[in-house]
């Protein structure tokens, strides 16, 4: 019934609210509670699937990451990227690693593997970053190198799905694989193109005194807010357009944006007081919304859940240990990181991000690729990896800020 939708959206903010107080009471990472939260919903019925919510989550996503951007120094982002590589590189294949093999242990065939693999690939850095926030651990060394990790790591993974899974489909259920290089080169074309759009238009059109600039100034900066969202929206379609989430462009949106843009003839905006409301709207309102609907997903069928338990286990414990030690090796050794700053990127690239359940879309409802029993393994694994992500970042706070650099 029409009226369902918003008495879900009703659910759904007394999930939040009940979230944040729960994390306040045990002194817990809020994103842990939105995901339990979101379960019971889910599970319970109060919350049911639906593209509106699904829509205004999305809108939530791209806020958190904006207002993730918008406080960071693009300078230092820079210098991360150059860091980056490796952490992103070894990190992103290890994983695929613990997905691909883990599948082929448990019996499963060539194309389950692949499925595996990829869905264990891209790491949820908006998880990730939401829990350092709320930890204030968000302006760390740590934290850039997460972000920019994992950025970096999005990228590979995009290109990994848009590689193996055309390849995939066309082999259907018969494990036979083939290879469409214009698809590859043309993917690989779409990254290129999409970070020199970034450059060019943070390099010559947000700075220019007669361009964007203007309307964050109208009215004397009344409207500078809705002129954040103009562009927040506009980056989030370019990024769509190229095959990336709208998220992304939305945060490299919030690291072009700065202060000095929102200065016309030496006058300037309250920027605390825009910032405060966006940190609201990403933080507090929508951006939860998100990460609710996140844990909606995980219905626990009862029937077939004894089938699944070992390999979800088996897959979870292979993913985790090889993702931490992966991530943290690289930091260490490839990104010169200190001990305490590489355990803190290996926990914070644990989580799996949207594009995991993306690939188990495709493959389990649109193509039946994987049967119902490695739909659950993939979605509990996810489930319990976005879990770990909160939990052991909290647990390892206190001896990080223990630690010398």
């Amino acid at each position: 019934m029409e009226h369902f939708i918003w008495l879900s959206l009703c659910f759904v903010f007394v999930g939040v609210y009940i979230s944040k107080f729960l994390a306040h009471k045990t002194n817990t990472v809020d994103v842990l509670w939105f995901i339990i939260i979101g379960s019971i919903l889910g599970n319970i019925g109060l919350i049911e699937e639906n593209e509106s919510l699904e829509f205004l989550g999305n809108i939530g996503i791209i806020l958190v990451m904006f207002a993730l951007g918008f406080e960071e120094d693009a300078k230092a982002f820079v210098e991360g990227v150059k860091k980056a590589w490796g952490i992103a590189l070894i990190g992103a294949i290890f994983p695929f690693l613990a997905g691909y093999y883990s599948a082929l242990y448990f019996g499963f065939g060539q194309n389950s593997a692949l499925i595996w693999g990829l869905t264990m690939t891209a790491t949820a850095v908006s998880l990730t970053m939401m829990t350092l926030k709320s930890l204030n651990l968000h302006k760390t060394k740590a934290a850039t190198g997460i972000m920019t990790s994992a950025v970096v790591d999005d990228v590979l993974s995009l290109i990994g799905v848009a590689i193996l899974l055309p390849i995939i489909l066309s082999g259907g259920n018969t494990d036979t694989l083939n290879i469409d290089y214009g698809e590859l080169a043309f993917t690989f074309a779409k990254v290129i193109i999409f970070f020199v759009l970034v450059y060019l238009i943070g390099r010559f059109i947000l700075p220019h005194e007669k361009g964007l600039r203007r309307i964050f100034r109208l009215e004397h900066g009344t409207y500078a807010v809705l002129g954040i969202f103009v562009v927040v929206f506009w980056f989030g379609a370019l990024a769509h357009m190229l095959g990336f989430h709208p998220a992304i462009g939305a945060y490299f949106a919030g690291l072009l944006l700065k202060e000095e843009h929102f200065e016309i003839e030496g006058e300037s905006v309250n920027i605390s007081s825009i910032e405060n409301v966006i940190n609201n709207l990403a933080f507090v309102v929508f951006g939860p919304v998100f990460f609710i609907l996140l844990g909606s997903k995980i219905i626990f069928d009862m029937s077939i859940l004894g089938d699944v338990i070992v390999p979800t286990i088996g897959l979870f414990v292979s993913v985790l240990v090889f993702q931490i030690l992966s991530a943290g090796g690289a930091a260490k050794w490839t990104g010169g990181y200190s001990n305490k700053d590489s355990i803190l990127i290996g926990l914070g690239m644990l989580g799996r991000a949207e594009l995991a359940f993306i690939v188990i879309n495709i493959a389990y409802v649109q193509n039946q690729l994987i049967n119902q029993n490695e739909f659950y393994i993939l979605v509990f694994t996810t489930f319990l990896l976005n879990i770990s992500v909160p939990l052991l970042i909290k647990g390892y706070t206190p001896f990080y800020k223990k630690m010398k650099d």
